[in-house]
């Protein structure tokens, strides 16, 4: 059934968004009923009033009596005048272009604009923050962060499992098809089966986002077309049947009589003009080299590896007896020493009575080079802060 009309309910407080889709207008008020109903059943706080355009599916009879019955005042914005309902009005600009934006990402065909719009009031509702409140729309209205970890790239291309009483030996045991949103009475996403061409609620599903959908674009009807190509090969084309000659007759008289001047007033010379066909056709060795030759490493100077290791330790200690049975990481403690040492990082006073000091210890690290070998022991006596208390 086909979709032409959508309609937009916004939460005044919350902000959270419900879309419904409708085949004629005068369909919009069994949705608000039910929507109505819902809210009044999961809601604690009663609804005080309902803003709506002065458009004549709103202005009616029918809509009048269900207000009354349940105690609810209908406002109405002035003719012609966006900015009195401007929530509203906003809302359904963020979802148009939200949605065409989607459709453009993977170059969804645009007959799927309804599960576009309605995939992206679901993002909406649990992404986007009240300003003055700091909470999504989701948070606000049921009370928890929402989760956002099954969010997936609209329009990809997916694999839905088939199910195994369907399934013959040999055959695939998947189906291709588009990602088009998420269900929303169950824990399930949408996807358009392009061989059954119908749109099924599953949650077995592989998502290949970094792929964009088969079908082609420009098929928006439900006929099967066959596809023709976008662009022919120019090598198969022949330019005697695109550029048709014609006969070739002697030029008269008068003709003859224009170009006797131009032919008394000098020689003209004709220049070789270089062409700027750009040649393709390179020669292999100049584009990957020999394929016999045998890759070379750079191999490793043992005289200065070892002269270098005998003066720092490659083996980072795990306490401090460990380094105190090594020479150099006993320096590397010397030289952290002489440092605090000669920044005057602590004096050294008798601690207050019924206090315990902080103890501390002694961190090993060994600094690389750029080619991964050893440069420097490094050694930090550190403070156990966390041990102490305040006050």
């Amino acid at each position: 059934m086909a979709r032409w009309f959508r309609h937009i309910v916004v939460d005044d407080f919350s902000w959270f968004s419900w879309v419904f889709f409708m085949e004629f207008k005068d369909e919009v008020f069994g949705f608000v009923w039910d929507l109505v109903l819902r809210l009044r059943n999961e809601s604690h706080k009663p609804m005080r009033a309902i803003r709506s355009d002065n458009s004549g599916e709103f202005r009616n009879s029918r809509f009048e009596n269900f207000c009354r019955d349940l105690g609810l005042e209908h406002q109405f914005s002035s003719p012609y005048t966006p900015p009195q309902n401007g929530v509203v009005e906003r809302k359904n600009r963020t979802l148009v272009e939200m949605a065409r934006t989607m459709l453009d990402e993977h170059k969804t065909p645009r007959r799927f604009w309804v599960e576009a719009v309605n995939t992206a009031c679901y993002i909406v509702n649990r992404i986007f923050l009240r300003a003055f409140l700091g909470k999504t729309s989701y948070e606000l209205r049921f009370g928890r962060q929402p989760s956002v970890k099954h969010l997936r790239a609209f329009g990809c291309r997916v694999f839905v499992l088939k199910k195994a009483g369907h399934l013959d030996k040999f055959e695939s045991c998947c189906l291709d098809g588009i990602f088009l949103g998420y269900a929303s009475s169950s824990r399930a996403f949408r996807v358009w089966i392009s061989e059954a061409k119908q749109v099924v609620e599953t949650c077995e599903v592989c998502f290949d986002e970094t792929m964009p959908c088969t079908t082609p674009t420009f098929e928006l009807s439900g006929d099967d077309e066959e596809d023709t190509p976008i662009f022919e090969d120019e090598k198969g084309a022949d330019d005697e049947d695109l550029c048709p000659r014609l006969p070739l007759h002697s030029p008269d008289s008068k003709l003859k009589q224009r170009l006797a001047p131009l032919r008394t007033h000098g020689k003209v010379t004709s220049e070789i003009v270089p062409s700027r066909q750009v040649q393709w056709d390179h020669p292999p060795h100049r584009i990957i080299g020999d394929l016999h030759q045998r890759v070379t490493r750079f191999s490793v100077n043992s005289l200065a590896f070892f002269s270098h290791s005998a003066y720092v330790d490659t083996f980072e200690p795990r306490d401090v007896s460990h380094a105190l049975s090594d020479p150099n990481w006993v320096n590397a403690m010397h030289e952290d020493l002489e440092n605090f040492e000669r920044n005057h990082v602590w004096d050294l006073v008798e601690p207050p009575p019924n206090c315990r000091p902080i103890g501390t210890k002694w961190v090993f690290k060994n600094k690389q080079g750029e080619n991964g070998m050893v440069v420097r022991n490094k050694a930090r006596l550190v403070a156990q802060s966390f041990c102490g208390r305040r006050g």
